[in-house]
């Protein structure tokens, strides 16, 4: 017991430090100190049940936390679950996820035509629900981390590539080990994805060592902060990847970080040189982030013969080009016919390229209307609100350090926006009993002057609960927030409930209402447990 914490054990006994024990314990008989010893042991006992009861799906996470398409996964939920089954909800439906005889062993049955990417998950149980975690679909082999590999004297070996590793930095100064054998003129491609696609807390950092331990290439932040490495080898040898991180947020810690929630996917492929040469689009991994339903800008493109776009349809307008020559600018030709709010964005270093974007707006006779990413701190700069009136326009990008080549490539997105009121909550887990009202807050915020009426409502409730539509007005409290009520339909029928809902804001005027998303998760997916 810490000296520290209060412990009362009946009406006659407090234990309150060290000095007082001697004496607090005089007060009873060798037989009442026996019962009491009893009494404080059930307590415990009880205690910490209720401890693993409590942590049964909250604090769950997935090992390893993705697969390959058309593949069977078994899956490890470390901890203990003392009520099993549990049961499962997925966004979106494709995967099919199957508890196991064994408590905290589950199956992932992956379709060959399911989504690459992050999926998400929410394992619920009668007693509590898991956080909304990530899995990824992959479309290569994965295996999942073996420890020991702390050192590069013994790695784990990953052969054949292309392989996805499933790893995770357990505890603060971990380094993971991966050996793999490159023959002469080989070039080896390692991916981590690690706070992408699995929101884990880490900047990763990648390295490729030798046999004697000499780092022979290093990366830290090619995407975000998560590393990518290309390493073309020499001679044919056996090489070691190192995996470590620091924290997030960087703060006084000095040395690698670790933990459970440090969870990562190292993606490793293997090819030619040859096949590099001949076709670079086919052994690039990152290509499809720029080119993915993405116009080709086609030259000339400069301020006096802005490129044209062949299509405009669809509500997201995208293109993406190369910076082919030093201080090259590209300018896009852009043409509306009614009045509107039209955001304009430029993504390269979240996608994997050097360029540091730098957008401009100009009118019809070349005037500047705006101007983002000059300062170099912006990783995605975005304008909106510059192409309100219908007219001719011009969208010009240029690196802002003047780099050129085949890797500095960029994609622009342009989006029509409207005058709406959005909407966040605090928690994407919303928990309240039968038997009171359980009220959410919901914070607004009204974009492009928006002075219309909004109404925020709950979806998704069973039949014995209902939540009364709440209307946001202007120069009024529920201008910026509102509260919705949820309730039981009848006093005499309330009834425990766990399950998905949401919160939508269906702004005056407009067709399409706005999903509610929660601030933590920055998803709209909420979970509502309703119990005594």
């Amino acid at each position: 017991m810490n000296p520290s914490r209060r412990c009362l054990i009946g009406p006659e006994l407090e234990l309150q430090g060290s000095q007082n024990r001697n004496i607090a314990w005089r007060r009873f008989s060798p037989r009442s100190l026996c019962i009491v010893s009893v009494i404080a042991g059930l307590w415990c006992l009880f205690g910490s049940l209720n401890g693993v009861c409590g942590q049964n799906v909250e604090n769950v996470r997935l090992l390893p936390m993705g697969g390959m398409r058309g593949t069977e996964v078994s899956i490890e939920l470390p901890g203990k679950y003392e009520k099993w089954p549990v049961g499962f909800w997925g966004e979106p439906a494709q995967i099919q996820w199957i508890a196991t005889e064994v408590p905290g062993k589950i199956t992932a049955k992956i379709p060959m035509d399911a989504e690459l990417g992050v999926h998400y998950l929410r394992i619920h149980s009668p007693e509590s629900v898991s956080p909304l975690m990530r899995f990824v679909v992959g479309d290569i082999p994965e295996v999942t981390e073996v420890e020991p590999n702390d050192g590069f004297e013994k790695p784990q070996v990953v052969t054949p590539l292309p392989m996805c590793i499933n790893g995770v930095l357990q505890k603060s100064g971990d380094v993971d080990h991966y050996q793999v054998r490159l023959m002469a003129g080989e070039i080896l491609q390692a991916t981590l994805d690690a706070s992408r696609s699995l929101a884990s807390p880490m900047d990763g950092c990648l390295e490729l060592v030798d046999q004697r331990g000499n780092v022979l290439a290093q990366n830290l932040d090619t995407l975000g902060l998560d590393p990518r490495l290309v390493f073309g080898a020499r001679v044919e040898g056996i090489y070691s990847l190192r995996v470590y991180a620091f924290p997030e947020a960087p703060d006084s810690t000095i040395g690698y970080a670790g933990g459970d929630k440090y969870q990562y996917r190292l993606r490793c492929s293997v090819r030619s040189a040859n096949d590099a040469s001949a076709n670079p689009a086919a052994t690039d991994d990152l290509v499809a982030g720029f080119s993915q339903g993405a116009q080709w800008i086609a030259e000339p493109s400069g301020r006096e013969m802005p490129s044209s776009l062949t299509s405009t349809a669809g509500p997201l307008v995208a293109v993406h080009g190369v910076f082919e020559t030093s201080r090259d600018e590209d300018v896009l030709l852009w043409q509306t016919s009614e009045p509107g709010f039209w955001k304009v964005t430029a993504k390269a270093l979240s996608l994997g390229s050097p360029v540091d974007p730098v957008i401009e707006v100009l009118d019809a006779e070349g005037k500047s209307l705006a101007k983002q990413g000059e300062s170099g701190e912006v990783i995605d700069p975005s304008l909106s609100g510059q192409m309100k009136q219908p007219g001719i326009y011009r969208i010009a990008v240029r690196d802002l350090h003047g780099g050129f080549g085949p890797e500095h490539r960029y994609r622009l997105e342009i989006v029509q926006e409207y005058p709406v009121v959005r909407g966040t909550v605090g928690n994407d887990v919303l928990v309240g009993k039968p038997d009171k009202a359980i009220e959410i807050e919901v914070t607004l915020e009204r974009t492009h002057g928006c002075d219309g009426e909004a109404t925020v409502r709950m979806v998704g409730l069973p039949a014995n609960y209902v939540c009364e539509p709440v209307v946001s007005k202007m120069k009024e409290e529920s201008e910026k927030k509102v509260t919705l009520k949820v309730v039981a339909v009848q006093a005499g029928e309330q009834g425990v409930w766990s399950g998905p809902v949401g919160v939508e804001i269906q702004t005056t005027g407009r067709d399409l209402s706005e999903k509610v998303i929660a601030t933590g998760t920055k998803q709209s997916w909420m979970w509502l447990r309703i119990a005594p």
